[in-house]
């Protein structure tokens, strides 16, 4: 090795050293000068004295706080610091919400630590798994989705991030990629000028100003463990939200929102959608309410007193033997209220009647107030609920219980203004309680359908209350069902125009070689 190659290593070896050496010498001259000027006035005692004082003030107060927070954490309330945390979307169904809110619970337990950045990846697949198994019922695991799914949900994450870069970040809109790039690969030799300028603005600082300079190095002396706690907690929520951006984005890739945008959802017809058109008159994507209940419920003499007119039978014989759809709007948006047959107990109307409330956006339930027998309608809606129970991901239909002929409950009916007594309203609470019990405690709001009508306003505005729910609902199944199948024909012509666009690309090119 030549001599100059030698002096080269030795310099890089030693030339830190010897800058520290050169910062410390006059602090340590002038530290040395500065106890030799408190020794001649009698100072260092009292000095030394100080010193200690404040050493042990500040040890004292760390100590303290530290078992204020230790006491704090341990208390049953939960920890004193609520860490930022992803919100739900409010969009999503009661499963989508219990999936997201278990997979935030898997990360709080996971990062009581911080985590190794290495290690981050690896845990968001296990959130993402943890997501895709409540979502489905444990039908579904990790990355079990299609290539469409992830390239939308890649689209709206950058669509999001590159908001992000434009509102919160400066210069993002003028720096390149080449002058990121040449910056990334410096960093760590901009870390090393920056700890050394550091330093030596360190070493300047107290040559110029001792007692401020002095000061100051006690007090990074004294905070450098909570600078470092900080330091872990900050890396702690940082972590925390990107896992939870990763379960925000998983549960709208197993619910399916991003099988289709809402221009291919627009091109998407349901079954029940044509039928309904078949029966009624044309609407355009109005919310499907389906009435249900036993026979003789009052079906059809509600829905007459809801649409003003008589569009249905109201004789005391069954006379729904099919379904019969009748548009209406209420506060503006297209509805469509489908009577259906009456419910017997027969095992083929039960299988009917499920499906039909399964592609259905609004339940309207009703019963006879003055009627004790509930089996069958008790019967339907366990089997609909397990019928909802075996696909998680479908969002469920709001069900509103009406209990008609309410006034065959009470004496003395009418009221003046149709003011109930005190008597009479216990009497029509108890029973409208019992009635609730069975219907999976529900409410039960009770009408009189019949003239004089009464409480009808009260099921307008519960009918209004869920309008959004049940487009919700119906967007959600149409979502699912627009998904079902193999599509053989579909994907025969897919195939076809893929082989075409080939042998266009491939002609193309002879075409221009032999030129």
């Amino acid at each position: 090795m030549r001599l100059a190659d030698r002096l080269r290593m030795v310099w890089l070896r030693w030339n830190r050293l010897g800058l520290a050496g050169v910062l410390i010498l006059p602090l340590g001259i002038t530290s040395i000068l500065g106890f030799l000027w408190l020794h001649e006035r009698g100072w260092l005692l009292w000095f030394v004295l100080a010193s200690v004082a404040l050493f042990a003030s500040v040890r004292i107060t760390r100590l303290v706080l530290r078992l204020c927070r230790r006491r704090r954490e341990g208390q049953a309330d939960g920890p004193v610091r609520e860490a930022p945390k992803v919100e739900a979307d409010p969009d999503w169904s009661e499963t989508e919400r219990a999936a997201f809110e278990t997979a935030r619970a898997q990360v709080r337990e996971r990062l009581k630590e911080p985590l190794t950045w290495d290690d981050l990846p690896a845990e968001a697949l296990s959130v993402v798994e943890t997501v895709a198994r409540e979502i489905s019922g444990g039908k579904r695991t990790a990355l079990d989705f299609t290539l469409p799914e992830a390239l939308m949900l890649i689209d709206r994450v950058a669509l999001r991030y590159r908001d992000f870069l434009r509102v919160h970040v400066p210069f993002s809109d003028q720096l390149s990629v080449r002058a990121l790039y040449w910056l990334w690969q410096r960093q760590h030799g901009m870390r090393r000028a920056w700890d050394t300028g550091f330093l030596a603005y360190r070493g300047v600082r107290i040559v110029l100003n001792p007692a401020v300079g002095l000061l100051r190095e006690v007090e990074r002396a004294v905070t450098a463990g909570l600078q470092e706690r900080l330091t872990d907690q900050l890396v702690v929520d940082s972590q925390a939200i990107l896992l939870e951006e990763a379960a925000q984005a998983a549960v709208d890739l197993y619910s399916g929102r991003l099988r289709f945008s809402d221009a291919e959802l627009a091109e998407l017809q349901l079954s029940s959608e044509m039928r309904d058109r078949q029966a009624a008159a044309v609407g355009d994507d109005p919310v499907r309410i389906l009435v249900v209940g036993q026979v003789s419920a009052g079906k059809s003499t509600l829905i007459n007193a809801l649409l003003g007119r008589m569009a249905a039978e109201t004789d005391m014989a069954p006379t729904t033997d099919r379904f019969t759809a009748h548009e209406f709007e209420l506060d503006d948006t297209p509805c469509r209220l489908i009577d259906t047959e009456g419910l017997d107990g027969d095992e083929d109307s039960l299988k009917s009647l499920v499906g039909q409330m399964v592609e259905a956006d609004l339940i309207l339930w009703v019963l006879r107030a003055n009627r004790p027998g509930r089996a069958a309608d008790a019967a339907l809606l366990k089997r609909f609920e397990a019928h909802l129970a075996k696909t998680p991901a479908r969002r469920h239909p709001p069900v509103i219980c009406v209990a008609t002929a309410a006034d065959g409950l009470l004496t003395g009916w009418p009221f003046p203004e149709g003011r109930l007594p005190e008597r009479a309203q216990t009497k029509l609470g108890a029973a409208m309680a019992a009635i609730g019990t069975d219907m999976g405690e529900r409410p039960v709001i009770p009408v009189r359908a019949e003239e004089p009508d009464w409480n009808l306003e009260a099921v307008i505005d519960a009918l209004s209350a869920e309008l959004d729910e049940a487009l919700m609902v119906q967007r959600n199944r149409r979502r699912l069902e627009g998904a079902k199948g193999w599509k053989l024909r579909e994907n025969v012509g897919r195939a076809g125009k893929g082989v075409k666009k080939g042998v266009q690309v491939f002609g193309r090119r002879v075409r221009d070689r032999f030129r």
